[in-house]
């Protein structure tokens, strides 16, 4: 085969095109932003991957691809990157929100809390951020107050005449 002028084929599922040689990070983002928008998450994550192997330390393309994983259920992976995120750049919010959105999907709403809030720390003027800590409070107050009452109602369990006192405040 020496002297052959073939090309080599284009990777498996790249729709035919040679792969983005000499592209930069903002290329794959751009891209996968758009791939996003589209719905196309695993095509947008895929992209985001390629831009952070071209550049590894880029708190924006873990933000983003930490977005795509959790719109595709992988939240045990976007979690993992929004903390990336968080590592490279603790001052942006962004990464605050992603980690705080992946565990509020996880049913971790005390965690998801705390990562709202310290979102809305690092953004004052983000409604969105605001109206976030606002719901989560609520929640996390009615998830305390269960296990009380769980309690109560337990305790009272031993004692007849303290289960029909509160089964009738009920």
């Amino acid at each position: 085969m020496s002297g052959s002028s073939e090309q080599p084929l284009p990777p498996v599922g790249s729709g035919g095109t040679a792969p983005d040689v000499g592209a930069t990070a903002d290329d794959f983002k751009e891209k996968g932003n758009v791939e996003y928008r589209a719905g196309r998450f695993l095509k947008a994550a895929a992209l985001y991957t390629q831009g952070l192997k071209a550049d590894p330390g880029n708190a924006v393309l873990y933000s983003n691809r930490s977005a795509a994983l959790l719109s595709l259920a992988k939240t045990t992976k976007a979690v993992a990157d929004a903390e990336e995120c968080i590592r490279l750049r603790p001052d942006w919010d962004k990464g605050y929100f992603r980690k705080a959105a992946a565990l509020e999907t996880l049913d971790q709403m005390p965690e998801a809390l705390q990562c709202y809030q310290a979102a809305f720390e690092r953004n004052r003027d983000s409604k969105q951020l605001a109206e976030k800590v606002r719901l989560l409070q609520k929640i996390v107050a009615k998830q305390q107050q269960k296990p009380a009452a769980a309690a109560a109602t337990t305790a009272a369990g031993s004692d007849p005449l303290a289960a029909a006192t509160a089964a009738a405040k009920r």
